[in-house]
């Protein structure tokens, strides 16, 4: 009988352990997603709650281990590993003053890839909808993507799909524990330095997408094609 409860003791344990935690993620006023496009309001413009309405805005968590300290700025270390979704997809929210997310909490948060009370390094990436519907999505058209002079614009080999007058961004990269598993201590993934860690305290910049039409692109390389070529018969 012993053997037994010390068994179940043991396997009640190890499933704690191992169980994923839950997050909040309802942002303030300090911390909303904004643009950098004169069209809406400059850099103080945010995320709109009217225009694009609720849905035109995509929002989702990304973990590592929490060793990883640095993200390079136009966010290509997080194509891959150890960078991995935490689960948690998120919206634009509703409110008049915009800016702010709608997406789950308590235990409809239960993230992926990051255990109840593990530490992790945790970042949320935001983009208006039309630059991919998901993050699968809009890795594709993120891939040498490069972000200089508050613009997205294409790196060398760039083969995405990326839409002009869009906007992509992420938050600052923070290291916390996430919460109980069972949602009742959700980890709020904005707000104020507290014991589980350190949360986004700030707002965040989406910026510009600038990729020219692929005509364009056919346009630039016919005419190097023909300034070689003019330099070669010169």
């Amino acid at each position: 009988m012993k053997k037994l409860v010390a068994t179940l003791c043991l396997t009640a344990l190890a499933t704690a352990a191992f169980a994923q935690g839950t997050v909040n993620s309802a942002n303030s006023a300090g911390t909303v997603f904004r643009t950098n496009s004169l069209a809406t309001g400059g850099t103080s413009g945010n995320t709109a709650n009217g225009a694009p309405s609720a849905g035109g805005f995509i929002y989702q968590l990304l973990v590592a281990p929490s060793t990883v300290s640095a993200v390079d700025a136009s966010l290509q270390s997080l194509l891959s590993g150890p960078w991995s979704t935490g689960g948690i997809t998120m919206t634009n929210g509703l409110l008049a003053s915009g800016g702010r997310i709608a997406g789950p909490s308590g235990t409809s948060g239960q993230t992926q890839n990051w255990p109840a009370g593990s530490f992790q390094s945790f970042i949320v990436v935001g983009w208006s909808a039309n630059e991919g519907s998901d993050w699968t999505a809009l890795k594709a058209n993120l891939l040498n993507l490069n972000l200089s002079g508050g613009q997205w614009t294409p790196g060398s080999g760039y083969a995405g799909n990326a839409v002009s007058g869009g906007f992509i961004g992420a938050s600052t990269q923070q290291t916390a524990a996430s919460g109980d598993a069972v949602g009742a201590a959700p980890f709020s993934l904005f707000g104020s330095v507290g014991p589980s860690g350190t949360p986004i305290t700030t707002a965040t910049t989406l910026w510009l997408v600038n990729v020219p039409e692929p005509t364009s692109f056919a346009l630039v390389g016919l005419g190097s094609a023909a300034l070689m070529i003019f330099r070669r018969r010169k």
